[in-house]
């Protein structure tokens, strides 16, 4: 719901804020007060157009300001995270418009995140409508009519149903047009995918081999370095005249004629013999390693060369001999592919055919249904237009097949269109009186017609329209006496599911409100200014008496004033 408006420097507004209830809230004053100029305000936070002259004269900035708190679940939230928008459900939502008088530009943001007006239009008219001559209203959107029509219908199921097999045909659809490809392009390929494989397999790789060939490399580089060093080690460590186990014999020799006599002398001795075990197993180990070195002419050559080969192919093919390899089997996997691409494409086409035949037939299913719920509607609509004054107008839910040549559905040997919401094509149309040809609604010229029109359809659709605020602009234009009682009961009755917040000229109307506020202008300084003013029960009375009788308010009036407001409060 609209929790509160505040409006700073807006035509006739200096500054006010404005406080809502959840059922019905009245907004009521004397022609010219600047009821129309807080839904001007409101139409700001919809994602209106700013003009420079909505700024209050010698004013800089504009701003509107409104505090929503939509019900937990509510699909603003989804708009609110695809956007990036952080939202606390506990703390709502906050929507803010800044006009500029200076370059004629608006700003505006939600919760302090600065969006386009696109978004702020989007979120706003997923939870607020105003009914009126106002542009944004949802029923006047075209696409939303069939979503309201299968929620009245109570299709949900169905229409969930149908999604997923229009799902899995898409899906098989697009695995033909990514299976399909001219013969030039699929010879092309063909060739590039056995050329790549042949290149690949006949350098018979390994993994670990590059990492191999350079160590050999290295050493093979550096062999005459390696074999001199390895050699004078071998000789000191083993083979030389005072090598190091000669000496190391000598100690052990001379340390074994006294070692009983001292454990440390044992200790010593003991490691003697482990170091000269050790030297002799690295002496060992160099003799053998220097003794396998295959050092012939043009091996470095050869490894050069391999290194080359599998650096090229690591160019073409992927960074290690792994990533190589993987794309190896990738090849070949899409070679198969393409092999067999007339067999697949075969197969896919049959499974198209059957479930585009599923499709159309359960488009067609839901088509019956819509249709059904659609002569409920419009009888449901047609008893609210006569209870509210309207005893001659027609609405009608209109549903059309786009029939064109590539359609998918045939139906009495014509071919149709059909999209991921069925075959229907849904749309609200209007007639006021006998003899007037249906019109779609936003062709409705009067502003206080339209409301009354908007006030039927969601008197029967309020519980299942998403939309958790409406605002009612000139909904009393041209009616009077029973028919405002008539209008006033439902703007009651909606109240009690959805907020309802009502600009009115009548006191049946009114009279139902659970808050009343009065709008006022008044002079300050030399200024016109417009104020508002929460009703106390003396007060409402009052300005209902105001409604009943002008200016001057009789006892007669207050009377009749206090009577309505009783009734009301039966409801």
């Amino acid at each position: 719901m609209l929790n509160t408006l505040y409006i700073k420097n807006y035509a006739l507004i200096d500054e006010i804020e404005i406080g809502f209830s959840r059922g019905l809230t009245i907004l009521s004053g004397e022609t010219g007060a600047g009821k129309s100029i807080i839904v001007g305000a409101l139409g700001l936070l919809m994602g209106e157009k700013a003009r420079i002259s909505e700024v209050r004269s010698g004013e800089e900035l504009c701003i509107v300001e409104g505090r929503l708190t939509p019900p937990e679940g509510h699909t603003v939230y989804g708009l609110l995270k695809a956007r990036g928008i952080p939202v606390d459900q506990n703390e709502g939502i906050i929507v803010r418009r800044i006009v500029s008088r200076k370059d004629g530009g608006s700003k505006s943001f939600i919760n302090s995140i600065q969006v386009t007006m696109k978004d702020l239009h989007d979120v706003m008219s997923a939870l607020v409508d105003i009914h009126g001559q106002h542009e944004h209203q949802s029923l006047l959107v075209v696409k939303n009519h069939l979503g309201l029509l299968d929620r009245y219908g109570k299709l949900s199921e169905e229409l969930e149903d149908f999604k997923n097999t229009y799902g899995r045909m898409e899906e098989i659809r697009k695995q033909i047009e990514d299976t399909r490809m001219d013969e030039s392009e699929k010879l092309r390929r063909i060739d590039l995918l056995r050329y790549s494989i042949n290149e690949i397999e006949s350098a018979s790789l390994e993994e670990g081999e590059d990492t191999a060939l350079e160590d050999e490399y290295e050493v093979l580089k550096n062999y005459e370095k390696i074999f001199e060093a390895i050699s004078k080690a071998y000789h000191y460590l083993k083979e030389g005249e005072n090598s190091s186990v000669d000496l190391l014999d000598k100690a052990v020799l001379e340390l074994g004629l006294v070692s009983e006599y001292s454990d440390v002398i044992k200790r010593a001795l003991s490691e003697l013999e482990n170091a000269k075990l050790i030297i002799d197993e690295i002496s060992y180990e160099l003799k053998n390693y220097i003794e396998s070195i295959e050092y012939e002419p043009g091996k470095i050559d050869r490894i050069l060369g391999r290194l080359e080969q599998i650096k090229l192919l690591k160019k073409k093919y992927g960074k290690t001999i792994g990533e190589i390899k993987n794309y190896l089997e990738n090849c070949k996997k899409e070679l198969e592919e393409i092999e067999l691409s007339d067999e697949i494409l075969e197969k896919l086409q049959r499974e198209y055919g059957e479930v585009v035949k599923e499709v159309c037939k359960k488009a067609a299913q839901l088509s019956a249904r819509r249709r059904v719920a659609a002569r409920m509607l419009e009888d449901r609509i047609s008893e609210e237009l006569k209870y509210i004054g309207m005893p001659k107008a027609r609405f009608k839910v209109d549903i059309r097949y786009r029939e064109t040549e590539e359609g998918l559905c045939e139906i009495d040997g014509k071919k149709y269109e059909v999209g991921p919401d069925g075959l229907d094509r849904v749309e609200f149309l209007f007639s006021a009186n006998e003899g007037e040809p249906l019109l779609p609604l936003r062709n409705i010229a009067s502003g206080g017609e339209l409301s009354r029109v908007m006030l039927a359809v969601k008197s029967v659709l309020g519980e299942i329209d998403p939309i958790t605020t409406f605002i009612f602009d000139e909904i009393d234009a041209g009616i009077g006496g029973r028919v405002s009682w008539a209008v006033g009961k439902r703007l009651k009755e909606l109240s009690k599911i959805k907020q309802v917040i009502c600009i009115t000229h009548q006191a049946q109307i009114a009279s139902r409100g659970e808050l009343n506020i009065k709008v006022e202008k008044i002079t300050r300084d030399g200024r016109s200014i417009t104020r508002v003013k929460v009703l106390d029960e003396k007060e409402k009375t009052e300005e209902i008496a105001r409604m009943i009788s002008g200016e001057k308010i009789t006892e007669a009036a207050k009377a009749q004033a206090d009577q309505m407001i009783r009734e009301a409060e039966k409801i």
